[in-house]
């Protein structure tokens, strides 16, 4: 099979990692290597927005709790 530029456009990431280890050239193997750390990088954003979405949703329901003590302790001042 013929492996030229269009065909290896259409390939996914971790493809063209695999082809360029498999080729053993240095220069595909450093870009291969460099590549791979890329595609991890993605994986660990995705991972921190669901963290921050999480603790956003947390943050949330903590201020809706000071809210509500806040609300007792002024009624308790206020009937005093």
């Amino acid at each position: 099979m013929t492996q030229d530029r269009n065909y290896l456009r259409m390939l996914s990431d971790s493809e063209l990692v695999r082809i360029a280890l498999d080729r053993n050239h240095e220069l595909a193997v450093v870009l291969a290597e460099r590549l791979s750390e890329l595609l991890n990088v993605e994986a660990e954003l995705e991972d921190a927005k669901t963290e921050i979405d999480e603790l956003t949703n947390e943050t949330n329901i903590l201020k809706a709790e000071v809210d509500i003590l806040q609300a007792s302790l002024d009624r308790i001042d206020a009937d005093e």
